[in-house]
């Protein structure tokens, strides 16, 4: 499996970004999602409105065992155990972490303008 991305020039650099399915079949969720390649994320963060875009519910969600911390200071987050992704064809982007990176074989190569996780 290959899941495409491509690089978005609202941002300065250029941002990589995959389009990507989530799906959760314990929460009915099979939708796509933006997601920002953040090689500095320990793990892949859906933000608040593309989990309300989703029709996620965050009380049907168990605690996460740690809290995040950014910029803005520490985040309560969840777990959705079943996540996984599945490829298709200037807003603060939900993250593609390392936790979903270290599972494939990414390119990042913006001088050929190829960006890309493959299995």
């Amino acid at each position: 499996m290959k899941i495409q991305g491509y690089f978005d020039d609202k941002f300065e650099p250029p941002a990589p970004f995959i389009r990507a399915v989530v799906v959760s079949r314990s929460l009915g969720v099979e939708q796509a999602v933006d997601l920002h390649i953040d090689t500095g994320a320990a793990t892949s963060i859906l933000l608040d409105k593309d989990a309300r875009r989703l029709g996620i519910d965050a009380k049907k969600l168990k605690f996460a065992e740690r809290s995040l911390v950014g910029i803005g200071g520490p985040v309560k987050t969840y777990v959705i155990d079943d996540a996984a992704l599945r490829e298709i064809m200037l807003r603060l982007p939900s993250l593609l972490g390392r936790d979903i990176i270290y599972r494939a074989s990414f390119v990042l190569d913006k001088g050929r303008d190829e960006v890309y996780l493959e299995r």
